[in-house]
């Protein structure tokens, strides 16, 4: 079953409404109505702990004595595709990727003619980066600039100086940290600088990076979660001193793939011919740019060797149909959705191969519309 994000109160991008609202932003998107929030305007800090790659069933099905479960108040949904590179954003924004049009982790910049890695802010080539301002292809304003609250973003050493962290920053705080435990302090020392009100993003990527290479359900991403519940609940127990809320929420969940149904674009050559660019998005969502003479091919091909991997639709269709977002799109979002998109079902996934490249040698997988990818958990502490 597909699983569609609610963006009428159920999502992330709702979430961030209610977390921007009572930072003194407004955002056109609707707030979270749940109770466990309530206290958000009189908290005078917020902090917002984001677990990279932790899926709301992953946490309920394998967390049974953990202190995330202990706390958790239900699920919501990511925004589509559930990809690190557009959850963040509308993390780091406040909009869904109708407005900030960013669409994945693979995206066609159709200003510099080429296909990017966005956070990064790369070329698929290499990790270089692309030596151009990214306010060049990101034209929204982070909404957490108008905060009436000292705002800073904690994120990994090798992340926090990125072109992307520096633009969603803006003038906020940047600080880094190397070990897990460094996460922590780094929030501790933030509360603790001032007397001021405070909204404080922060990030944690090593149970998706994990969950990626020997699978989500694998017993190294099992350990790595448990070493990190345990440095949470020493840290909410420091709380006590900081009138603080703590929420702590995903990205995206996780579905681990066999390596015979981890496709490429290479072993269908039929299907890259069709296509005037390389397939962009994620490893579980493609959007295809096809070539309008072979829009007949393509769907057939599609339809006569695919229909067992993916579901196939007309982009434009997703936008009408609020999978992006709700109100205006973007000027962009269209070229960077392409013309259609290949949803893929459970157990499967593609890439596309550079000349060059070899096949990823991945396990975990996320972008598709799966209720392990789509559902994360809402988290909250009250210190």
């Amino acid at each position: 079953m597909l699983v569609k994000p609610d963006f009428n109160g159920g999502s992330i991008v709702n979430l961030m409404s209610s977390i921007l609202r009572a930072s003194g932003v407004e955002s056109p998107y609707v707030e979270m109505e749940h109770d466990s929030l309530a206290n958000l305007n009189d908290s005078d800090s917020i902090v917002l702990l984001i677990l990279d790659g932790l899926g709301y069933k992953h946490l309920v099905e394998n967390g049974s004595r953990t202190f995330l479960k202990e706390n958790l108040k239900g699920s919501i949904t990511s925004v589509f595709p559930p990809s690190t590179s557009s959850a963040v954003t509308t993390y780091m924004t406040g909009l869904a990727p109708q407005q900030h049009a960013v669409t994945g982790w693979w995206m066609y910049l159709r200003e510099y003619g080429i296909v990017s890695r966005i956070m990064p802010f790369s070329s698929v080539i290499n990790y270089d980066p692309l030596g151009t301002d990214i306010s060049n292809v990101l034209n929204v304003r982070p909404l957490t600039h108008s905060a009436r609250r000292e705002y800073s973003i904690i994120s990994t050493a090798n992340i926090i100086d990125s072109e992307f962290s520096r633009f969603m920053a803006g003038d906020g705080g940047r600080v880094g940290y190397s070990e897990m435990e460094g996460l922590f302090t780094c929030i501790e020392a933030v509360l603790g600088s001032s007397d001021n009100r405070k909204y404080v993003y922060a990030y944690w990527p090593s149970f998706d990076e994990v969950s990626h290479i020997v699978g989500n359900k694998s017993d190294e991403a099992k350990e790595i979660l448990g070493i990190f519940d345990n440095a949470l609940r020493e840290f909410v127990e420091k709380l006590g001193e900081h009138n603080v809320t703590l929420v702590i929420t995903s990205d995206h969940g996780f579905v681990d793939v066999e390596k015979d149904n981890f496709l490429s674009t290479k072993g269908h050559p039929k299907l890259e011919e069709c296509l005037s660019h390389p397939i962009c998005g994620d490893t579980r969502t493609s959007f295809c740019y096809v070539r309008p003479f072979k829009v007949d091919d393509f769907e057939r091909y599609v339809s006569k060797n695919l229909s067992d991997a993916c579901h196939l639709f007309r982009s434009d269709e997703l936008v009408r149909e609020n999978w992006f977002g709700l109100y205006e799109p973007n000027p962009r979002l269209h070229n960077r959705i392409g013309d259609y998109a290949m949803v893929y079902k459970e157990n499967y996934a593609m890439v596309s191969l550079f000349p060059g490249s070899e096949m990823p040698g991945l396990v975990g997988h996320h972008g598709g519309a799966s209720e392990d990818e789509m559902l994360v958990p809402l988290i909250v502490i009250e210190g």
